[in-house]
């Protein structure tokens, strides 16, 4: 058999494979960074994110002074409003005093404290009356201003106290 009158094609032409870098070990997996926490007289703060949520605690306490009950209607579907909010420069805490329960139209809804800016500053002058200017404050909030000697609850809750008589004293005079 004669194969130089027989056509044959080309070859096709293989790649050659690339070898690519293996990686020896674990992937690096870029660390998250932690935020430096704020320290003050040595003591640690928490963030005012964290500051601001508000605990079974506290929303327990609300009730108990409120009434499992709207605020304003009476309805027992109820949302816990900070009455100075979390995103003011001063930031609202989520302590009991700085919480008022609302149903979702007082809170959330057209005639709500969000939408009603009269409405808010009704709720903000009553607990100011209540409980005195640093009605939103927290314990840290009170320690950096130099109000109170360390973050205890006793300290903070005895201030609070002090303070509240201090309001009704000042009402009676007048």
């Amino acid at each position: 058999m004669n194969l130089s009158n027989e056509w044959n094609p080309a070859p096709k032409p293989t790649k050659q494979r690339k070898e690519k870098p293996r990686w020896k070990g674990k992937a690096k997996i870029p660390k998250k960074r932690k935020k430096k926490l704020e320290v003050y007289k040595g003591r640690t703060i928490p963030s005012k994110k964290t500051r601001g949520k508000i605990s079974k605690k506290d929303y327990e306490k609300a009730i108990e002074v409120y009434g499992p009950y709207c605020a304003e209607c009476g309805s027992p579907y109820i949302e816990m409003h900070h009455v100075k909010p979390k995103g003011f420069s001063t930031g609202g805490r989520g302590v009991w005093r700085n919480l008022v329960p609302l149903c979702p139209e007082h809170h959330r809804g057209k005639t709500g404290v969000h939408q009603n800016r009269e409405l808010m500053e009704k709720y903000q002058k009553r607990h100011e009356e209540l409980y005195g200017p640093y009605y939103y404050c927290d314990k840290y909030d009170l320690f950096k201003m130099g109000l109170i000697p360390n973050t205890t609850k006793e300290a903070f809750e005895t201030y609070m106290e002090m303070e509240k008589e201090r309001i009704q004293r000042e009402s009676e005079r007048f």
